[in-house]
């Protein structure tokens, strides 16, 4: 029988003896042995925290997705650029107008009787939009109403108009980019922001797995120490045994009983990260953190496997992933738009405004509105402004901004890059390095039982004392705790390669809108 197997049984039969019902020894009791050897029952940390709450990694992901504040503020801000998109629309709007004047006069008073008077009334009403050559196109409808009284000159009329009236710039303002410009470079803000969201997401799951394999770190800690704990006590009966015998020299008992002592301390310091890591994991979910709501308790299997990562099949995995580069590349997108947006304006001013339509006159009312759907008279007319300002220093000095920003952009997006490449080579390097250290610790734990074996059958001929078996001990929790943590670090290095080539979210079944 190997001597893994007999540790494994003596673990099993002091388990019994002890009365010890939990097998999860992370919450237990913890026996503290006094300086005779006796026990009593203390409660541990974790104890002392409350109900410890069991939970897995899907399930946190799960309630990370709902409860966390950053993925929730990031969804705010796709629903912003959403509604910024919708403001651009405003371009479509048919705009309806009215206007109504009124004018009033008297003239030419002699001995206080008015000679002269005049009445003016006006009325237009309209409706146009803009159109996607960058001009508007609409209809007015006027009426007019003049009468007058100046002596023996007298006139009332009234002149009735529909006309159909077109604005067109020529050169600059003109054409559908220019149209469409605003709402374009909406879409792409929202194009970012559905990224950063992403990119938020990534980070969220990234930072909670690294916060779970901490506390499976914490835990699996706990369980070797407390198996290391469980030996010692063993060792200090077998000691007790043999001194009441006089096969043991009584001295031997207070080096298990320092060991015992230390090895409780160690128990309680693990405790205590074990309490630390779970607030901090709650933390990070967005989990509730109060008054018998601290401790959490997830499975310790620590076995991976080997992926066959290369370095070369990851690296453009990674780039096409990447939200950081989807991110400049859309900012790049929206900075192209704003530098031909800002030299448009270099271009002169020249406007075309045309209308065209019946118009209507008669003393009186209903008469001049039928001459008008008539068509009895036509009217027209159209104009040509120019403008143009000499030097345009604002509209240069703004394309040169926009130009040296949009190539600080391309900069950014190659350093972005090799910080992608420098981060996926370290996580690469990390699992390799970790395999090797999960190989070299087995060894080092398969020596230490080898060595404990030799060690106690030293003791039991009388050639080795207590001190050198529970350093042997020692080892092999070293070489246990060694590996524990060599299996993490493979773990962490994992997660960092999966958010880097983008599999991350997929791999734990999490979609982000």
């Amino acid at each position: 029988m190997s001597m893994a197997r007999r540790l494994s049984l003596v673990l099993c039969s002091l388990l019994v003896s002890s009365g010890v019902a939990s097998a999860d020894l992370t919450t237990r009791a913890l026996a503290t042995v006094d300086d005779s050897g006796g026990s009593g029952a203390t409660p541990t940390l974790l104890s002392w925290a409350g109900t410890i709450q069991p939970t897995s990694l899907p399930d946190l992901l799960q309630q990370a997705v709902r409860l966390s504040p950053t993925l929730q503020s990031a969804r705010i801000d796709i629903e912003i650029a959403e509604a910024r998109i919708q403001q651009t629309w405003a371009r479509r709007d048919w705009l309806v107008s009215g206007d109504a004047q009124g004018s009033w006069t008297q003239s030419g008073l002699v001995a206080g009787i008015a000679t002269g008077s005049s009445r003016r009334f006006s009325a237009t009403a309209g409706i146009s939009r803009m159109i996607s050559t960058g001009g508007t196109i609409g209809v007015q409808i006027g009426s007019n109403y003049s009468k007058s009284d100046a002596g023996v000159f007298k006139s009332e009329y009234w002149n009735d108009t529909i006309a159909l009236q077109v604005t067109q710039p020529l050169l600059r303002n003109r054409g559908s980019f220019m149209y469409n410009a605003n709402e374009a470079r909406a879409r792409l803000s929202r194009d970012a922001t559905v990224l950063a969201r992403r990119l938020a997401a990534l980070q969220t799951v990234q930072s909670i797995v690294s916060a779970y394999w901490d506390l499976v770190l914490a835990q699996r800690q706990v369980e070797i120490t407390d198996a290391s704990l469980m030996l010692a006590r063993e060792r200090l009966r077998i000691t007790e045994i043999g001194a009441s015998g006089g096969k043991v020299a009584p001295a031997e008992i207070p080096a298990v009983q320092q060991i015992i002592a230390t090895r409780e301390e160690d128990v309680l310091g693990q405790e205590l990260a074990v309490l630390d890591r779970s607030i901090a994991l709650r933390r990070a979910v967005g989990m509730p953190i109060g008054a018998n709501e601290l401790g959490l308790r997830v499975a310790t299997e620590l076995d991976t496997q080997d992926q066959g990562w290369t370095l070369d099949s990851l690296l453009d995995r990674a780039y096409a992933a990447s939200p950081e580069l989807a991110q400049l590349a859309k900012q790049d997108q929206s900075a192209t738009i704003d530098i031909e947006v800002t030299e448009n304006g270099l271009l002169p001013q020249l406007d075309l405004a045309l209308s065209f339509g019946p118009t209507g006159t008669d003393g009186n009312v209903g008469t001049a509105a039928l001459n008008t759907v008539k068509f009895s008279e036509l009217a027209g007319s159209g104009s040509l402004t120019f403008t143009q300002a000499l030097g345009h220093e604002d509209v240069r000095g703004r394309s040169r901004e926009l130009r040296a920003g949009r190539e600080k952009l391309r900069v950014n997006a190659t350093d972005i890059r090799a910080q992608i490449a420098q981060a996926l080579a370290r996580a690469v390097a990390q699992i390799e390095l970790a395999k090797r250290r999960v190989v070299l610790s087995q060894r080092a734990i398969d020596l230490a039982n080898e060595n404990i074996r030799i060690e106690t059958d030293r003791f039991n001929l009388g050639k080795s004392t207590n001190f050198d078996v529970l350093n042997r001990l020692e080892e092999q929790r070293q070489a246990e705790l060694r590996k524990a943590q060599a299996l993490i670090d493979w773990h962490k290095a994992e997660t960092a390669v999966l958010m880097l080539t983008g599999d991350l979210l997929p791999t734990f079944g999490i979609t982000v809108d």
